[in-house]
């Protein structure tokens, strides 16, 4: 994507100096509009960490997951399909962007002209349904009574220990990355959390399991626990009854972002 947008703008040359101009100008102009989504989304944030706690406090109960909550994550997923939807049509754009770019022909400035501007236009729908992507989940949640931190747990488990998706998979479908040290600490940390509910319980032989998970993931690529079909038969006999509606409820195109915070500094905007 960058690259293509890159020798486009050097074939261009100077005929394109001007509208390249007006499309940082229309940015700089529009980021008061794109920041709206994600200031929503930070207000609804900090209501979910006032009634919830932090991502890492949550302690993810000895009895799994019940088929209420079940219904409340499902619930959730099913609310940000629609923004799912427009993410795929923009990675379809920079797919067929690239594949112009290596088709060898160089393009004329009427078409750069037309591509750059393409390009500009599809970052700005990004970042602002990057916002609004954000602003509706944390909405969801605070309606399904579910907190970011057992959000993250449930999606994990679901999608990256029990169905095999990769974590953080590019919007233009270009496969998964494992996820960032940040997030393994995260998850790592939800584990240990289980596994001391387990062990308060009174079962310690399973305590024992998740502590040992724990210790693998911290050694592991991915930062998937129970990486390649070893999740515990007790969460798979739960997950089981909604198999089908949880994988048509999995967004590739979404899955880079699915469980961030957003954070604000002045006018930046940063996720984690």
């Amino acid at each position: 994507m960058a690259g293509t947008g890159k020798k486009w703008l050097i074939g261009c040359g100077v005929g394109c100096g001007a509208f390249v101009l007006l499309g940082i100008i229309t940015l700089v102009g529009g980021g008061l509009v794109m920041m709206k989504p994600f200031n929503r989304a930070i207000d609804a944030q900090k209501t979910l960490v006032d009634q919830y706690g932090d991502r890492a406090a949550f302690i993810p109960p000895p009895q799994g997951i019940t088929a209420d909550r079940m219904e409340r994550f499902l619930a959730v997923r099913r609310e940000l399909m629609p923004i799912c939807a427009e993410f795929r049509e923009i990675g379809a754009s920079f797919q067929a962007m690239d594949a112009l770019d290596k088709g060898g022909e160089e393009p004329s400035t009427g078409e750069a002209m037309k591509a750059v501007g393409g390009v500009m236009g599809k970052i700005f729908g990004l970042v602002g349904n990057m916002g609004r992507f954000q602003e509706q989940r944390n909405l969801a949640l605070l309606e399904q009574g579910m907190s970011l931190g057992e959000y993250t747990w449930i999606y994990v488990l679901v999608y990256n220990s029990w169905l095999g998706q990769e974590p953080n998979q590019d919007f233009e479908d270009n496969g998964g990355r494992g996820f960032a040290a940040g997030e393994r600490n995260l998850i790592r940390t939800l584990v240990l959390n289980h596994a001391e509910a387990l062990a308060r319980a009174g079962r310690n032989e399973d305590a024992e399991d998740w502590e040992t998970e724990a210790g693998a993931m911290a050694r592991a690529e991915t930062g998937v626990p129970f990486a390649g079909g070893r999740l515990p038969g007790s969460y798979v006999r739960q997950f089981l009854p909604y198999e089908n509606e949880l994988e048509a409820l999995f967004c590739e195109a979404t899955s880079s972002f699915e469980l961030n915070k957003v954070k604000k500094k002045g006018f930046s905007i940063r996720t984690e």
